[in-house]
């Protein structure tokens, strides 16, 4: 028999027997503790303006002791590139020995989200305020993030609604459900800035989680309407008494969240199933009749039939995702069970044949504010794609439910205080192109443009303001400015 030939790699290293202490092992790290580790107090680029002062107060809801490690963490997720792990950004925010309190901050984060978060929905507050005659229109979605290993807490699996070409209908990670205020913005259509989210964990998961954290299950609309009645709240403590309108997707159409939500006057739009149960309105009480006046009429709606009747079709030229759009539509009331009353229901025709309902709970408003305000819910989709895809949200590889949850608010107020502090800046100064001469000069600036120019601003802030008095200032300068461009 002849023998194997031998392989000419090396063996590889064999791992020690499981159960056995790591060697970065914090107990007893913190049992001996270093008193020669360098401790950091300030970032290596601090941020600057108004991004400064609103982090410095949302970091103010923390414990004292452990504040003013939040502006150091933001000032990282700002100047961090490639892969944002955690550790990323403490490297890029010039984090030194003292590196474990910070992934310990990233845990009071996620346990304080809800106060954290009160400073930044009062600036949003204060700066769309609509008036005691307008409305506030949110928009509430869940999207899930990709997480890799077996001891992630909170992950399970969940549906992928954008797999791509090559991944399949499930992933394994977190799904969080996520409040966002939609606000216009000029030619860019409507932007949806995130104030508030809750991670979602399956039912089988929980057991778990309810030892170490004592967590208890909660569906997807549950979690919608804390996520509201915190909102409303927190509008009517300052004193506003505008009109607050919430749109959401399909899924989100159900008694559960209709019915809690209407009590505290806020108004509802949805898509509706095309097998719904409909109702004609009921017939007017007549004298002397004796009983409460019906709810709901006799005859039931057929969705389907109404499409396919010819008669009734109207032409509507509304305003969608920044663009005029003609389709034709149909409206009509209707009662339906889901709020227990009368419903605007508007069937939109597309150019290709088919056909999709809408409702409102809310039977006076029109039929074109009822088709820009779905149409506006797709912002909350692109606040999905740039928090992912511009700043790592999921890539963090915390396995801590609560760092966990303080990551992904990091990511998602990160996006909102960029948009916000860049708001008023001329286009013309996000949009630098010059280094692109291929690239269209007049294309509106995107979210990485906006942080871009964030960026700049600390680097800048940083490097040249006191470097004025420095012989040849003017090749200094230039010679920066070079720098920042090939750095961001």
């Amino acid at each position: 028999m002849a023998k194997r030939k031998q392989s000419e790699r090396h063996p590889q290293p064999q791992h020690k027997a499981r159960g056995q202490g790591s060697q970065f092992d914090k107990r007893a790290r913190l049992g001996q503790p270093n008193k020669c580790r360098q401790r950091t107090s300030v970032a290596r680029v601090p941020l600057v303006g108004a991004l400064a002062t609103i982090v410095v107060s949302m970091s103010r809801f923390l414990h004292p002791k452990v504040c003013f490690r939040l502006p150091i963490i933001v000032a990282g997720m700002m100047l961090a590139g490639g892969r944002r792990v955690a550790s990323a950004w403490f490297s890029a925010a010039g984090v030194k020995g003292d590196w474990d309190r910070f992934y310990d901050c990233l845990s009071s984060v996620g346990r304080c989200a809800s106060s954290i978060a009160m400073p930044l929905v009062t600036m949003v507050l204060r700066k769309f305020d609509p008036g005691p005659t307008g409305h506030l229109t949110l928009a509430v979605d869940d999207s899930p993030t990709a997480r890799y290993g077996p001891k992630v807490e909170g992950a399970s699996i969940h549906r992928d609604p954008t797999p791509g070409p090559a991944g399949g209908d499930w992933l394994y990670g977190h799904n969080w459900v996520s409040l966002c205020l939609l606000v216009p913005r000029g030619l860019c259509g409507v932007i949806a800035l995130p104030l508030r989210s809750l991670l979602y964990v399956r039912q089988k998961e929980i057991a778990k989680l309810a030892e170490k954290y004592d967590w208890t299950f909660r569906t997807k609309l549950e979690l919608t309407v804390e996520l509201m009645q915190w909102f409303v709240s927190l509008v009517r403590s300052k004193g506003m008494t505008c009109q607050i309108r919430l749109v959401a997707d399909g899924a989100y159409a159900a008694r559960p969240v209709l019915m809690p939500l209407i009590k505290q006057g806020i108004i509802l739009f949805s898509r509706l199933r095309k097998n719904a149960v409909l109702f004609d309105l009921p017939a007017p009480k007549r004298p002397g009749q004796r009983g409460r006046p019906p709810i709901y009429g006799k005859t039931r709606l057929n969705l389907a039939k109404r499409v396919g009747h010819k008669a009734g079709w109207t032409s509507i030229t509304y305003r969608c995702r920044g663009q005029n759009v003609t389709h034709q539509f149909k409206t009509f009331l209707a009662t339906s069970k889901l709020v227990s009353g009368v419903v605007r229901v508007v069937i939109v025709q597309f150019q290709d044949g088919s056909w999709t309902p809408y409702f409102c709970t809310n039977p006076e408003i029109e039929a074109r504010e009822i088709l820009e305000t779905v149409a506006d819910r797709w912002a909350i989709e692109e606040h999905f794609h740039d928090v992912k895809e511009v700043w790592g949200a999921g890539q963090q590889q915390v396995r801590n439910l609560w760092s966990n949850i303080g990551c992904w608010h990091l990511n998602q107020w990160i996006y909102a205080l960029v948009e916000l502090c860049t708001w008023d800046v001329d286009q013309l100064e996000l949009v630098d192109r010059t280094d692109r001469l291929w690239d269209n000069p007049e294309r509106r600036a995107s979210h990485a443009d906006r942080r871009r120019y964030s960026v700049k601003e600390m680097l800048r802030n940083q490097f040249l303001v006191d470097r004025v008095k420095l012989p040849e200032v003017h090749k200094y300068r230039a010679l920066i400015e070079t720098l920042l461009g090939l750095c961001t």
